[in-house]
């Protein structure tokens, strides 16, 4: 029998079986097949790079399946998640220990890079799509990059790798799936030394074990994989494969009770063991997460599995039902597949960051009296794709199963997404957690923070630090890593993590960075916290009450104190008591402080003053405190309506801030439309200092009319103390010409060529999809060749070139008109040509249009929402043989639009040729111009800032020209 019916055999018996008992036996019991003992992986032959120039053409890695928006509308949270912090930390730590670029997209050679790594004695193994590097522990190189399918001895570099350092046999781990083999590809060094030989295995399974994550645990290296039959969770006989044993076993295990999101990568993870302490005959562990707005999952909670080896009578092994511990409400979903997460700045694509899974690893420690185990995940913050990081420190003991200790959602409020984390907790239970960190404003980069054992619960109290700024940004794929790697020193305290950012465009790098929190001083303490005053009414004699943390070694005593308000000292005392290493103590000042004026904030600082303290960083901690008035309430957002296609008489919803330390209620609210008469309506609710409220004006604004409106609401309180905070103005635009359809029947376009153009998509989302960033050149007077297919039977399609740059399509610019597409999956070819008097020589957007043509719709009409059918835009650029040469310099100079503030914008045309002056247009998609006028000239090229502040958002267009050549960019403002 072989082993795939032996799988479904086993399958079968044990849902049986589980039905029936708390646990049940494995469902895959195999051996995995000794591939080769390799030469010294030092000695393999360097991997030539490719050109930077070269990586568009990158392998893309696609991921199998990822998250879609939650099914039930009702799960919670329904207004944010309660537990983000909003709020940075303020403890100093010491400065990057390591900070190295560890492996590039010239070596890798495909899209995402998905970075890992792991730290011994001496050596840093990082592995990246679809190589491996060995440096040394201060960032030299000392192998590689070698091909992981050369190095494993598959030849196949398929992807997903991951490195483990194994302390308690001191080996390293270098593992990859293989593609074509539906199995893994595992290498364990044969000595403690990585750039050494290696023993390889294969391990064949029943079905592709995507995103495969694994962990070093005493019975056994256990993985789980993204599967979509047969089993989930496996345990391999660690043993044999550290002792170069020819047939290791393989045990595979169902996980009873688990709910998947279908359309979700499946990520179960396995407990990492960091140091080397352990509970006599400690299990497994597998943990899940469990989504309510999954179908079938009525509260949001962790599932967490016990797993018991019996290497020498492998049936024995078993595995538990899930043990379900509540958290605190979480939404783990975002974006809809393939359409990207996260914005970046000066581009429409953005980037994923995964939700719906646990994020890579799982680290677990044992510190004696009790256990930990830390879990992170990606949560969307505000139910508008915002990310933060939720994580979860879970605790057990002899007599206690798991239950939660501490939850926190790292989130600070800075418009940015934070995601894509991995975190640890060192020897004396401080957390590190490294992670990735874009938005509209920022380009993908890498930071850190953490928290010292026994800070205030749910809080990250460590200072937000770069790691990398990211610099450039990627617009030819959504993808993104699809993981980043934290790990733990074998000293016990310092932390390393390698996560990928952007050295130029569309140019991934990984970077390798190390950093400690504890700094291993034997003096060093510090002010790590003000618990009080907090923010209210105020008075002339307020306590400070302040937590002093000794950082350090040895005890300490006699600690001078230091108080100052809004940079004045006004308080000189001495802590006298004894604070123990790694341990608080709270301290009141007895003199105390006047912040007796209404409505001002004042800023505390309060400092230690240790004269041998050997790290002073850490000393000051500073908080800011607001004297309340009592009445004084605003209008923070006008959260509707917003910029869109269609508008009519639309619901105007505001939200209402208490700014102050009274409820208010029964008083005026207003709204009114450039300036009109005002809608004026009560607000007859409850709203407490500090809260924030969403109201909804019963009477609508009528936005039917194509253009940009001003809307302007405020409150109207008799009492109010401060009137400067009660109104806030927001521009909304009815806009035209971006169209929706419905393409996931594979109606629309699945193929399209044009010139060097070849491009194969699947439907994009809401059926438009931006292509702007793939360009191709066309001739004057040539005849050009478009070749479409599409996914249904029975479509037709047409094609425009915005010849004038004005995001408007006219009639005059329609070259291919309503050509019929008969049979899905064949190609059909039409011809256009451009004379030469219709348009400027430069980049151009096209637009391509198919749809069902038994429907009532015609492609012919660039505009109008289609019932089942899809557009495509992209970018064109009309060249001239005889001009070629100014031409190709005009052409191949990149336009880079880049936000320096709010709503103002630097364009930049770098070019050392002097192309005479340079215009530059802003048009909207009616066609209307923005602003317009003359860039600077400098020794770099051109420049100018475009202040786009009083526009509404939505996606513009930047045109630039020198009344010979033209070029076009799109940019989307927030």
């Amino acid at each position: 029998m072989n082993f795939k019916k032996l799988l479904l055999l086993l399958t079968f018996f044990s849902t049986c079986v589980l039905i029936a008992q708390e646990k049940h036996g494995p469902d895959v019991i195999a051996t995995g097949t000794f591939v080769k003992k390799t030469i010294p992986l030092r000695d393999m032959p360097i991997r030539q790079t490719i050109e930077k120039e070269e990586t568009s053409a990158l392998k893309i890695i696609q991921n199998r399946l990822r998250a879609n928006r939650k099914t039930n509308e009702n799960a919670l949270p329904l207004d944010g998640d309660v537990l983000t912090q909003k709020k940075f930390g303020g403890i100093q730590t010491k400065a990057l220990e390591q900070n190295f670029d560890g492996a590039d997209a010239s070596e890798g050679q495909a899209t995402p890079p998905d970075p890992t790594g792991a730290v011994g004695p001496n050596h840093y193994v990082h592995a990246v799509n679809l190589v491996v590097k060995i440096f040394d522990k201060s960032g030299n190189l000392l192998a590689g990059p070698t091909f992981l399918g050369d190095f494993l001895g598959s030849g196949n570099n398929s992807g997903d790798p991951i490195v483990l350092y194994d302390q308690l046999a001191d080996r390293f781990f270098v593992s990859q799936f293989d593609t074509g083999n539906d199995s893994l590809i595992i290498g364990v060094s044969e000595t403690s030394d990585p750039t050494g030989v290696y023993n390889v295995y294969e391990f064949p399974l029943d079905a592709f074990p995507d995103y495969p994550h694994y962990s070093v645990w005493p019975d056994g290296y256990y993985l789980t994989a993204n599967k979509f039959s047969g089993n989930t969770t496996y345990a391999i006989e660690r043993d044999a494969l550290i002792a170069g044993d020819p047939d290791p076993k393989i045990i595979g295990f169902n996980l009873p009770g688990v709910t998947n999101n279908p359309n979700t990568v499946f990520s179960p993870e396995p407990a990492n063991l960091t140091g080397t302490s352990f509970p006599a005959d400690v299990p497994g562990y597998i943990v899940y997460l469990q989504d309510d707005g999954w179908s079938g999952v009525s509260f949001d909670h962790l599932k967490i599995w016990e797993i018991e080896l019996d290497w020498n009578n492998t049936s024995n092994s078993t595995i538990s039902a899930p043990l379900e511990i509540p958290t605190t409400p979480f939404e783990a979903t975002f974006a809809p597949f393939g359409t990207g997460d996260v914005e970046q700045p000066g581009t429409s694509q953005k980037i994923d960051m995964i939700g719906g899974v646990i994020s890579y690893a799982a680290n677990y420690r044992s510190y004696g009296s009790h256990n930990s185990w830390l879990i992170t995940f990606n949560v969307d913050i505000d139910g508008n794709d915002t990310s933060g990081i939720r994580w979860i420190e879970l605790r057990n003991d002899a007599s206690n199963g798991w239950s939660i200790f501490q939850e926190g959602t790292y989130a600070p409020a800075d418009g940015h997404s934070r995601f894509m984390g991995s975190a640890a907790m060192d020897a004396a239970g401080n957390i590190g957690m490294g992670f990735n960190i874009a938005s509209n404003t920022l380009p993908a980069g890498i930071r850190y923070t953490g928290r010292f054992n026994g800070d205030p619960l749910g809080e990250m109290t460590v200072a937000e630090t770069t790691i990398v700024d990211g610099i450039g940004v990627q617009t030819n794929t959504n993808r993104f890593g699809d993981y980043s790697h934290l790990t733990i020193d074998p000293d016990n305290f310092t932390f390393w993590h390698t996560a990928e950012y952007f050295a130029s465009n569309n140019f991934w790098t990984s970077r390798v960075a190390s950093f400690s929190l504890s700094g291993g001083f034997a003096n060093d303490v510090g002010v790590n916290n003000i618990t009080a005053p907090e923010s209210g009414i105020l008075t002339n004699a307020e306590t400070v009450e302040v937590v002093i943390r000794n950082f350090g070694t040895d005890p300490q005593s006699n600690i001078p104190l230091e108080l100052r308000v809004n940079g004045t000292l006004e308080v000189s005392e001495t802590f006298t008591g004894t604070i123990n290493p790694n341990e608080t103590a709270t301290y009141s000042f007895s003199q105390t402080v006047d912040l007796s004026n209404e409505g001002e904030t004042y800023t505390l600082e309060a400092k230690t003053g240790l004269s041998n303290d050997e790290f002073t960083d850490n000393d000051g901690f500073t908080k800011d405190v607001i004297h309340y008035l009592g009445d004084d309430v605003g209008i923070t957002a006008i959260p509707s309506p917003v910029s869109g296609e269609g508008l009519g008489n639309e619901t105007v919803t505001v939200t209402i801030t208490n700014f102050g330390d009274n409820p208010q209620s029964n008083f005026d609210v207003q709204y009114s439309v450039d300036g009109n008469t005002p809608v004026i309506e009560q607000f007859t609710g409850t709203i407490n200092s500090q809260e924030e409220i969403d109201y909804t004006f019963s009477e609508t604004a009528d936005l039917s009319v194509l253009g940009t409106y001003e809307i302007e609401a405020q409150t109207n309180l008799a009492t109010d103390q401060n009137t400067d905070n009660d109104a806030f103005q927001v521009t909304v635009e009815n806009l035209q010409c971006l169209p929706t359809a419905n393409c996931s029947l594979g109606d629309g376009i699945q193929h399209f060529v044009i010139g060097t153009i070849d491009n194969s998509t699947s439907c994009s989302p809401n059926g438009y999809g931006d292509y702007t960033n793939l360009n191709t050149e066309l001739e004057f007077n040539s005849t050009i060749e478009v070749t479409v297919a599409s996914g249904y039977n029975n479509q037709i399609f047409s094609l425009w070139i915005d010849y004038n740059d004005n995001s408007v399509f006219d009639t005059n610019e329609l070259l291919i008109e309503d050509v019929a597409i008969p049979n899905s999956g064949t190609d059909v070819t039409a011809t256009f040509q451009i004379p030469q008097d219709q348009a400027l020589l430069g980049t151009h957007l096209l637009r391509i249009r198919a749809g069902w043509a038994n429907s009532e719709d015609t492609t012919a009409d660039p505009c109008i929402d289609f019932t089942y059918g899809e557009t495509e835009d992209y970018t064109v650029t009309i060249i001239d043989p005889t001009l070629s040469v100014g031409q190709q310099e005009f052409n191949n100079t990149d336009v880079v639009i880049y936000p320096v503030s709010d709503k103002t914008y630097e364009v930049t045309f770098n070019t050392s040729t002097d192309f005479g002056t340079i215009d530059y247009t802003v048009f909207n998609t009616l066609g209307q111009q923005i602003t317009a006028g003359e860039m600077e000239t400098g020794s770099d090229g051109y420049k100018t800032n475009v202040n786009l502040a009083n526009v509404a958002t939505g996606m513009y267009l930047v045109k630039l020209n020198n009344k010979t050549f033209s070029t076009v960019k799109r940019l989307i403002v927030k």
